[in-house]
């Protein structure tokens, strides 16, 4: 992907871009609630796994219906590009969030991490409009910053950011990560997942588990 513009590395930018981080750690911890969350409460208010997968799919597709477009019922590659171009809808972020939860915590199979692609990518393109810096690189930070703050993965949302949009923007990007995996606490997409260190000093944690 391409970042279509990327601003220059003065002190007001890196202030938005923070902003932009801290927000990004702000919804991750909201994505990871809302995930684990559905799942709960759609176990426990119904308990026929085929009852509750058809309500689900019934939900799912009234949202669609509703909101009358396709962009957020698939893997939505199409609307992350948009984002490299600085274009989004204010709210495909929040519908991506609430329709991801559902479908996956009624039972139906799919990926996390794309979905988390989607939402970084497109709120930071919205964040970027709002505070009047490039769109397209605020939706790079986002997309990678988002995943940073869902997965606890700082290195290989580095890597991912590297694979993806090469050194364009990549200050930006580093910022990025580092504030949402410090903000981030300790919420993750997976319960398997343990955090044996500290984020915020040299302290073992395993015992906290």
């Amino acid at each position: 992907m391409t970042i279509g513009l990327v601003p220059e590395f003065t002190a007001v930018n890196t202030g938005k871009i923070i902003l932009i981080a801290i927000l990004c750690a702000a919804v991750s911890i909201a994505f990871c609630v809302m995930m684990h969350s559905a799942s709960e409460y759609s176990q426990k208010w119904v308990k026929n796994p085929y009852i509750r997968i058809f309500a689900g799919g019934i939900f799912v597709t009234g949202i669609h219906l509703l909101i009358g477009i396709s962009d957020y019922m698939g893997a939505g590659m199409e609307i992350i590009e948009h984002t490299m171009h600085g274009e989004v809808r204010p709210e495909a972020f929040v519908y991506k969030m609430v329709l991801t939860a559902v479908t996956l915590g009624v039972g139906y199979k799919g990926g996390e991490i794309v979905p988390s692609f989607f939402v970084g990518a497109t709120f930071g393109c919205l964040m970027g409009q709002l505070l009047g810096v490039s769109p397209s690189m605020c939706a790079a930070v986002g997309m990678i910053a988002l995943f940073c703050g869902v997965t606890n993965c700082p290195i290989t949302s580095l890597l991912l950011a590297f694979e993806i949009f090469g050194m364009e923007g990549i200050c930006f990007i580093l910022i990025g990560v580092a504030v949402s995996y410090m903000l981030s606490g300790y919420y993750s997409l997976y319960h398997s997942q343990k955090i044996m260190y500290s984020k915020y000093d040299a302290a073992y944690r395993g015992d906290k588990l």
